[in-house]
């Protein structure tokens, strides 16, 4: 019995770390290279400088996207890659002026500077489904000390 349960938790563990996955390449036709973790720090030349760059997964669905509170640094560069599982809807963050149309079963890459101090609230705009208007999160953008 302990070695079943000893193999299920291993399987459990291996699915659960394929799932997460990273873009290899600014071309959305779902390439996937390996795992990437909440917030992940990347350096990426970015013109002649090399920037830090905060880059998150979030997966939007129905009801909720996940992960809901993205938290950064005031000068952080931001990278949300957007992936709309079950049906199209929206990503609107008014405070960055970002409005962004997801497909349903298709990425989207959205790049910003946090460039502003303070908690600000995502939402989506496309109705899909009831559970649209409890469909947002907040960015948390702390201020450099």
């Amino acid at each position: 019995m302990k070695k079943i349960l000893l193999l299920v938790s291993l399987i459990s563990v291996l699915v659960l770390c394929g799932c997460q996955s990273k873009i290899l390449s600014n071309d959305m036709t779902g390439q996937v290279v390996g795992i990437i973790d909440y917030g992940t720090a990347k350096e990426e030349r970015m013109g002649t400088e090399m920037v830090t760059i905060k880059e998150f997964n979030i997966v939007a669905d129905r009801s909720m996207y996940r992960p809901s509170i993205i938290e950064v640094n005031e000068g952080d560069y931001v990278r949300l890659i957007m992936y709309s599982s079950d049906t199209d809807t929206g990503f609107v963050l008014p405070a960055y002026g970002i409005n962004e149309y997801l497909e349903e079963n298709n990425y989207k890459t959205i790049e910003f500077v946090a460039d502003q101090a303070g908690t600000f609230t995502f939402y989506s705009n496309v109705y899909s489904g009831p559970d649209t208007k409890n469909m947002n999160g907040k960015l948390i953008v702390s201020e450099l000390q």
